[in-house]
């Protein structure tokens, strides 16, 4: 099949993903780029249809990596592929996947487990250099509370490079993720402008979930008030906070050296 026309019914259907009431209505997603394929792939996300594009591709695509049972492969023109594609980085190749359900309850945590906690996040950019973090450390769980963007937003998966599949993750209420993290011996440490305590100084080798909020808005009361240790990273500018994602690997790259 191949396909020239963007009022074709299937690239209406498939570009109507990038929207988060039809991911949420259908339960599939948008899934663009080689890499963000094959990690999807390795850890057994099922693939409906790939979209590819020759032209962009080069002519020389090969689809070892696309071998999974079931899975269309549908050549179609370039400009019906920019109608699907996310961003700068147009690699011709697209996958439909039905989203993994993850829920807390579901996760299983190593005996000294490292978990980052995410607080109303709302950047797709963000919450992919996050999972990239969590993926380069190899921390035990991502969640999410509260969200503003769904873990699949094709935004998310791209600015991960496909992390989002190898990084357990899930999102939920920020009273079910306390639950659940107390329930598993789980100490929490928030990042507070106003903080006594440098994060260096923290004791962060045991069971440590690290709790993270907004550039804007920071942590919410509820997280200000059942937060175990509150610390700060030191700011010697006129701002009083780093971007999320930067604060993020700060704190886990030093729990980690911590524990090394």
């Amino acid at each position: 099949m191949n396909i020239t026309s963007t009022q074709n019914s299937l690239i209406k259907e498939t570009a109507a993903l990038r929207e988060h009431k039809a991911r949420q209505e259908t339960g599939l997603t948008l899934i663009d780029g080689q890499r963000e394929l094959e990690r999807a792939l390795q850890t057994g996300v099922a693939l409906a249809r790939v979209f590819y594009c020759p032209k962009l591709i080069g002519g020389s695509l090969n689809f070892k990596f696309l071998k999974s049972e079931g899975t269309e492969c549908i050549e179609v023109a370039e400009h019906v592929f920019a109608k699907l594609a996310y961003g700068q980085r147009a690699e011709g190749v697209i996958g439909v996947a039905r989203v993994p359900p993850r829920k807390l309850s579901e996760l299983k945590l190593s005996a000294n487990p490292l978990i980052v906690v995410i607080e109303s996040i709302e950047k797709p950019g963000n919450l992919g250099a996050i999972l990239r973090t969590c993926d380069g450390a190899g921390v035990d769980a991502l969640l999410i509370g509260d969200a503003r963007t769904d873990l699949y937003n094709p935004n998310v998966i791209r600015a991960s490079i496909g992390t989002v599949f190898t990084v357990a993750a899930a999102a939920d209420t920020n009273e079910n993720i306390r639950a659940f993290l107390k329930t598993k011996g789980v100490k929490t440490i928030g990042t507070f402008p106003n903080a006594k305590d440098v994060y260096t100084k923290a004791d962060l080798k045991g069971p440590l979930a690290i709790v993270l909020g907004t550039e804007d808005e920071g942590l919410s009361p509820f997280w200000q008030r059942h937060c175990d240790k509150k610390v700060h990273i030191p700011m010697a500018g006129q701002a009083d906070s780093l971007n999320v994602s930067v604060t993020a690997a700060i704190l886990v790259y030093e729990a980690l050296r911590q524990r090394a």
